[in-house]
């Protein structure tokens, strides 16, 4: 398949260690970690361990999130509009609130029709990562490969596909390029809803811990004072959590639009916006199953990881060469780079007040986040060897090797097997999709 090849400037973004532990320090020096799962793409490291004497890459298999994108729903800009333009009509608004309004409008009319669209900088962060790619594994990628790519049937996820399918093919036309996005394909592509995930005692109590402390990070309470001359009327039509919420919301996805040019950061200070994202940091974590105490819904990503596993199988049998591509969500990075054991995904507390510390969603799913399992072996030999790249840098799992970050197919393979078959999945109607 032909593709529309494409020139483009390569964003330089700012890097950061592979360390799970975050400091106030790295937060105060790159505030736009504070954006979270919103946070922008960072360059990898660029150190790659060299394969064992006479290893050779002959099969990447991958699953990336989509790149930046416009928020999901316009909802956060509707209620803040019709809040200000309220307070503006009960001449409450002072001249900075006046201000963060006149900014918002100009977010809210460049972000109309475009809830959940792919950026700009979307495209380009993925049209980088393939040529990352290709760059990083010549003695593969400059074969003629046949290149199954999937994605999910969001358009930001579809269009994310293209985008690196088209990068790729600008760099070899020898790609055979295979591109769906297919409903039949969503039981692995995206968390399988219809996996029973079991109730745990300590589900809801760690639900109402984290409602707490969200409204204590999203308090509100500096916003209203800054932006309004009467704070208290102003509590009689605005929930003081849902303001800060929007806004905190509307502040993180301004990273995904440079070319606007707009920030909301000062609305909320340095402490404020490294308060919102130990808020959503928490939750993430909550929500995904990956805080002790909660239930276990990282198991849904099982089929993914099995279609890891049996897809390797398949080509390793072959004899051949390949390139994989999945394109998804981070509600699926997130769980499946726990459930491989990456070092970035473990380690979570249910101390909420100090998860950040050792959990960090920037570093695991950033607009553009993608794991990649990158295959090697010898001619001669049947050990086949399999290294793991978190965000493009090698990380460690919890299986033993005598040549990390290399690791062994076949204890690699009988780890997660077993781990799949210990979790005596059961199925059930499925949830509603959301």
């Amino acid at each position: 398949m032909k593709l529309i090849k494409f020139s483009f400037v390569l964003l330089l973004l700012v890097g950061w260690t592979a360390s799970a532990q975050t400091s106030r320090e790295e937060l105060l020096s790159h505030m736009e970690l504070t954006a979270g799962n919103y946070a922008n793409y960072p360059n990898p490291t660029g150190h790659l361990t060299p394969a064992p004497k006479g290893y050779e890459p002959f099969y990447i298999s991958h699953y990336g999130r989509h790149g930046a994108r416009y928020m999901t729903s316009d909802k956060h800009y509707r209620r803040l509009r019709h809040q200000l333009d309220t307070a503006l009509s009960l001449g409450i608004l002072t001249e900075y609130g006046k201000d963060v309004r006149n900014r918002i409008i100009l977010a809210a009319t460049d972000a109309k029709y475009r809830a959940g669209k792919l950026t700009r900088l979307g495209s380009l962060q993925h049209k980088a990562i393939a040529k990352r790619m290709y760059e990083n594994y010549p003695s593969l990628m400059t074969r003629p490969l046949e290149v199954k790519a999937n994605a999910s049937t969001s358009k930001r996820v579809i269009s994310s596909m293209q985008f690196f399918c088209e990068e790729l093919q600008s760099l070899n036309e020898g790609y055979q390029i295979e591109m769906k996005a297919r409903e039949e394909d969503l039981y692995y592509i995206k968390a399988n809803k219809s996996i029973a995930v079991p109730d745990d005692p300590r589900d809801d109590e760690l639900y109402s811990l984290l409602k707490k402390f969200k409204r204590k990070m999203l308090s509100g309470k500096p916003q209203l004072e800054a932006l309004f001359t009467d704070p208290d009327r102003a509590k009689t039509f605005i929930d003081r959590y849902t303001f800060a919420d929007d806004l905190y919301n509307v502040a993180a996805d301004m990273y995904c639009l440079p070319e606007l040019n707009l920030r909301f950061d000062d609305v909320f200070g340095e402490e404020g916006m490294i308060d919102g994202f130990r808020a959503y940091n928490a939750s993430w974590c909550l929500w995904e199953g990956l805080m002790p105490g909660s239930k276990k819904s990282y198991i849904r990503i099982y089929p993914l990881l099995q279609n890891f596993l049996d897809e390797a199988d398949a080509m390793i049998a072959s004899g051949g060469y390949g390139l994989r591509l999945r394109f998804g969500h981070d509600s699926v990075v997130l769980p499946f780079a726990f459930a491989l054991g990456f070092q970035e995904a473990t380690g979570a507390t249910d101390d909420m007040e100090n998860l950040h510390t050792q959990f960090s969603i920037f570093r695991l799913i950033p607009m553009a986040a993608n794991i990649q399992w990158v295959f090697f072996r010898k001619k001669g030999s049947k050990d086949i060897l399999v290294k793991f790249l978190m965000n493009e840098n090698e990380t460690s799992i919890p299986v033993k090797t005598n040549c990390y970050p290399y690791y062994h197919w076949s204890d690699v393979e009988k780890y997660y097997r077993q781990m799949i078959e210990d979790a005596h999945l059961t199925y059930q109607e499925p949830e509603e999709d959301d």
